[in-house]
């Protein structure tokens, strides 16, 4: 689970299906599906991708929209995935003509890409003021706010127990809401914040696996050593490596 602090960040579902949870809530994507992360929204791809996933994606830098923060593209209050619908094909045109031109190093090729990306963001725009309605039930509110608290403790001892006490509904209650919301139990939750502040930690500072452990709520550094494993695929120390230098002993 990470965020991107300077950009926003567009990816379009060209083929397949696949699983993702954007600003802590769980979304199933599918072909013709555009996904939108605003800076500094969490997100994270789930290990449920169909084997014939294909995803175009870009970052975008200074994204200014009138009454809307600086790489911002929709409020925070509505759905971060929508359908392209019948622009499928003028979308997908459109990233690969972005790549064409920017890849080929020719001249003038950036600019050209610059300004195709400015069509496909004015475009995703128009497709989301025609198509996205205020999705403001309560209990997305209430997952929403379920999640800003684990999101302010997630390194802190925090439980079924301390979530409820601290937010005043039923243990039964905030389970279902949250995993309704963001498609996790708050434990999972918790340890996915967790774990991708340690990716984050792991390549972005000069900390030992132990000091990281310790910075993201870990006491004990063999469970945080299983859960990384559990959820990355690899031990932390491999991972350093091989994101920093790629390579990992095997």
């Amino acid at each position: 689970m990470h965020k991107h602090d300077e950009r926003f960040e567009l990816m379009f579902v060209v083929e397949g299906t696949g699983s993702y949870n954007i600003d802590g809530r769980g979304y199933q994507v599918k072909r013709g599906d555009l996904m939108l992360f605003n800076v500094g929204v969490l997100h994270d791809e789930n290990p449920h991708a169909s084997d014939d996933l294909l995803l175009y994606s870009c970052g975008v830098e200074q994204l200014k929209f009138e009454g809307l923060p600086v790489n911002v593209l929709t409020p925070r209050s509505h759905i971060a995935v929508m359908p392209s619908g019948e622009c499928y094909d003028e979308i997908r045109h459109l990233f690969e003509q972005m790549w064409r031109h920017v890849s080929a190093k020719k001249l003038h090729g950036a600019d050209i890409g610059n300004n195709l990306l400015n069509v496909l963001l004015l475009l995703c725009r128009s497709l989301w003021i025609e198509n996205t309605a205020l999705d403001d039930t309560t209990e997305v509110l209430l997952g929403q706010r379920i999640k800003d608290y684990i999101d302010d403790h997630y390194k802190e001892d925090i439980d079924l127990k301390s979530i409820t006490a601290a937010i005043s509904m039923s243990p039964f209650y905030l389970a279902h809401v949250f995993k309704d919301f963001s498609g996790y139990s708050p434990k999972h939750y918790q340890s996915r914040r967790r774990i991708g502040e340690a990716q984050n930690l792991l390549l972005s500072t000069e900390l030992g696996v132990t000091e990281v452990a310790n910075a993201v709520g870990y006491d004990n550094v063999n469970n945080f050593h299983r859960i990384f494993n559990n959820m990355v695929g690899i031990p932390p120390a491999k991972y350093k490596k091989y994101w920093l230098t790629g390579q990992a002993k095997a």
